[in-house]
């Protein structure tokens, strides 16, 4: 509920800027952008940015993966320490990103044009699945299918320079952006499982827990459910392509 808010917030601030800051100009208010740097990670990023005052905009933008297996699998695996986790692991993921920018430039600030800086927040909402294996009865390895969602949520400052390529075509340089927030989610798996298969289960997923991530297992005759909690950090970065209008 806490990041519902908080997302709610700042989309209530930026549709307020827009509405009550008076227009700079006529023309070329507006700039939609792909940012190529994500697809190293197979997600798409797409960009809208609005200059609403004299070297200020408002800028926001989305990203999606689609279902695939882990990017950077190796870096997941020294986190978690356990590779039986991220053995048959895939992931998709939505990202939203809004952020203010103020251009320093006193030549091309108020055209949207040179070095930026300003403060943005960003929200994730990751979808995991995964087969995790276990021991039978009959001294068998079985898989129990787990899959859930992870929302995540962090504010951040963003440094970056944008400049123009040819009429209307620009380029946004977003050169460095930390961001730091927390992460929750549970991750759920349904299988008819034997005491002694519990026990089994139970103690090989007590492997995921770290002094990062909080983990809290429950394993059932059911199956097993996986809550988790942390701190989220990152940095974003981009090199965008744009059109002006």
């Amino acid at each position: 509920m806490k990041n519902k808010n908080l997302l709610g917030l700042t989309l209530l601030s930026i549709t307020i800027v827009l509405c009550i800051i008076p227009s700079i100009s006529v023309a070329q208010q507006n700039t939609v952008k792909f940012n190529l740097l994500p697809l190293v990670g197979k997600t798409f990023a797409f960009e809208y940015e609005r200059m609403v005052a004299p070297k200020m905009s408002v800028n926001a933008s989305i990203g999606f993966r689609g279902k695939s297996s882990l990017p950077f699998k190796s870096t997941i695996e020294d986190l978690i320490e356990d590779e039986n986790f991220t053995n048959d692991a895939t992931l998709d993921h939505f990202t939203f990103s809004p952020e203010f920018r103020f251009y320093t430039s006193k030549k091309n600030g108020n055209a949207g044009r040179g070095f930026y800086v300003g403060p943005f927040f960003k929200y994730g909402k990751y979808n995991i699945t995964t087969n995790y294996p276990y021991e039978t009865d009959q001294g068998t390895t079985e898989t129990v299918p787990l899959k859930g969602g992870i929302g995540t949520w962090g504010f951040g400052f963003v440094i970056g320079s944008q400049f123009k390529l040819a009429k209307s075509v620009f380029m946004d340089l977003r050169i460095l952006g930390p961001h730091y927030g927390g992460a929750s989610g549970t991750i759920s798996g349904k299988m008819d499982l034997s005491p002694q298969e519990q026990q089994y289960l139970r103690e090989e997923l007590e492997n995921l827990q770290n002094d990062i991530v909080d983990i809290e297992t429950t394993v059932d005759a059911q199956g097993a459910t996986l809550k988790a909690k942390s701190p989220w950090a990152g940095i974003r970065a981009g090199i965008s392509i744009g059109y002006r209008f």
